[in-house]
């Protein structure tokens, strides 16, 4: 579990380096609702070193992260498959968790104005970059952060966390929730809205609660990667498919 603690950490940690470097390009105050539109460019960086330390702490162990990820050519096909089928499954707790929080924290007759603002960045902390910039950080991500980040939480939030309180004899129940809480606590960089962070923290620990349960009724997880390997690609494409 302190390797997802460090994970969190470096998170926070490359957030408030990108908020003061923006800060200081801008001219603008210190905060860290400067970083939610270049979350995923900082993240890459702190992917590969994550996967680096685990890296090397598996093979001090005779391991190695494709044994940790279960990684089967030959099964390359159907893990594709079961990936699609567990993307389904997990999108429909997350949704579901984020229209509850949303409906507890705004009640039924604000619900839905409140999405133009909980999930869109105040425009009294928004900095306009320069083309060559967003168009350079809109291509590295949509090429770079699938490939690093989905293996990466996978690998760190179950496969390692979650298998190493198993290991240590926590129950089942805390073996899950544990990495799923820090799974959603570093998803609150992603929000560009205190009320966001919230909502993000309650939706990301809902997916992960439900992927680990699947990693837990499983044992494998290639088919989780590939799921969560998707998702980011969908996702990292949308800054460019704006610009264009």
């Amino acid at each position: 579990m302190g390797f997802a603690l460090l994970r969190v950490a470096l998170l926070f940690g490359a957030a408030a380096v990108t908020a003061a470097l923006v800060s200081l390009a801008a001219g603008v105050g210190f905060s860290l609702a400067l970083t939610p539109q270049l979350s995923a460019l900082y993240f890459i960086p702190v992917n590969v070193l994550c996967l680096w330390l685990l890296r090397r702490t598996l093979h001090e162990r005779g391991g190695g992260l494709r044994r940790l990820a279960d990684y089967d050519r030959a099964r390359l096909g159907r893990d594709v498959l079961r990936g699609l089928l567990w993307l389904v499954v997990l999108f429909v707790p997350f949704i579901i968790a984020i229209n509850l929080t949303m409906l507890v924290l705004f009640g039924p007759a604000g619900m839905l104005a409140a999405y133009e603002t909980v999930f869109a960045p105040d425009p009294a902390v928004s900095v306009a970059f320069a083309p060559w910039f967003a168009w350079t950080s809109a291509i590295l991500v949509a090429l770079v952060f699938p490939l690093t980040n989905a293996p990466t939480e996978e690998l760190v939030y179950r496969g390692h966390a979650q298998a190493g309180l198993l290991r240590a004899g926590r129950p089942a129940a805390v073996a899950v929730l544990l990495p799923a809480a820090a799974f959603g606590l570093q998803h609150v960089l992603l929000a560009p809205s205190a009320a966001g962070m919230l909502v993000y923290a309650v939706g990301f620990f809902s997916w992960g609660a439900v992927a680990g349960l699947i990693y837990l009724r499983s044992g494998r997880l290639m088919p989780l990667i590939l799921a969560h390997l998707i998702t980011n690609a969908l996702t990292s494409l949308a800054p460019l498919a704006f610009l264009l």
